[in-house]
């Protein structure tokens, strides 16, 4: 069975460990290899063909993939049992966190930080644009009228591409959608996400698509060839990434058959902390769900996928609106269906 290439497994530990290499870089010196160790880790997730949650718990399959040693091992198994990494938290403690998500921003490296926070008390991005803004941050030592220049320019970048409020996310999602089923071949698209969540806003915009494995490449053909598409981040018959000339939005597009419908649609609607918490009760009652469907865990037989409700009637649970799905409310879904 075909994988999707951008999971969401993979996608949460790549971005995690991409955060923790940061926050090592940050450290220094002392802390380099750790960085670079987590940075590697990070693309190699990122770049992985199939969902790293098939590995949970088996540290020496984990050991065994290029690139991730014991102690990164133990760490994604940990994250697939409960959702963190208690030493990612440690880590956050140690420096000022809410700095480091400019290091992806040209300009904004670890020593460019370190200054801004030792010598001007600088811990999150509205402080240092509140700095930019008044002026105080002028004087300091390396940080002359080019550099605080760019680093104007780069923060205003950066603020365009922010997230989305929900009502121009979904006026751009159902745009982009009605594209994408006008395309011969697709049966049916739903939006998911934190878009279908309704969060009040999103990062980017997920689509499940139902087609048959004959039309797909035709299919992926033609989106990523609208005059709406920029660049085409990764393509195939299960995945489409793309970014957008609009304001420059990731779409990432599901491709999957008729049966698993339902069970992709759950799945890439979220929110993770849900998705980890209904598994895991499936789990309990002698069922595997993932995002092609609900199984008979002892038996490996595919029993459900079609649609949501499907699934959610098999496990005896209370339909939630996908507003709804997270871990606050979680326990909502607990109750049985026949109540």
């Amino acid at each position: 069975m075909p994988v999707n290439t951008t999971i969401q497994n993979n996608r949460s530990l790549a971005q995690l460990f991409h955060r923790m290499a940061d926050c090592y870089r940050y450290l220094g010196n002392p802390e380099r290899f750790r960085a670079i160790a987590y940075e590697n880790a990070s693309k190699i997730l990122y770049n992985m063909t199939e969902d790293i949650g098939v590995y949970s718990g088996n540290i020496k399959a984990l050991d065994a993939i290029g690139g991730i040693g014991e102690s990164i091992a133990k760490k994604i198994t940990e994250y697939l049992r409960s959702g963190k990494i208690k030493t990612f938290e440690q880590l956050k403690k140690k420096v000022p966190y809410g700095l480091l998500e400019l290091m992806d921003i040209t300009g904004f490296g670890p020593a460019t930080l370190r200054v801004l926070h030792d010598q001007l008390h600088i811990n999150n991005t509205g402080d240092l644009v509140t700095a930019l803004e008044t002026g105080s941050i002028s004087g300091i030592k390396g940080l002359g009228e080019k550099k605080l220049g760019n680093m104007r320019l780069a923060l205003k970048l950066y603020k365009q591409n922010k997230r989305m409020p929900l009502q121009e996310a979904e006026k751009k999602g159902n745009a982009i959608l009605a594209l994408i089923t006008a395309i011969p071949g697709v049966q049916k698209a739903t939006l998911a996400g934190s878009l279908r969540r309704k969060n009040e806003t999103v990062g980017d915009i997920d689509i499940v698509v139902q087609a048959a494995q004959q039309d797909r490449k035709k299919i992926v053909s033609r989106f990523i060839r609208l005059p709406q598409v920029e660049k085409v981040l990764a393509k195939g018959s299960t995945v489409v990434s793309v970014v957008l000339k609009d304001n420059q939005i990731q779409v990432d597009i599901r491709l999957v058959h008729e049966h698993e419908f339902g069970a992709a649609l759950l799945y890439f609607t979220g929110d993770r902390k849900y998705n980890i918490r209904l598994r895991t009760l499936a789990r309990e009652k002698g069922y595997k769900l993932n995002e092609y469907g609900l199984f008979d865990l002892s038996a490996g037989k595919w029993l459900a996928g079609y649609t949501e409700e499907d699934i959610y009637t098999i496990l005896q649970l209370k339909y939630l609106p996908p507003e709804k799905r997270n871990e606050n409310n979680i326990t909502a879904a607990l109750n049985n269906h026949n109540k």
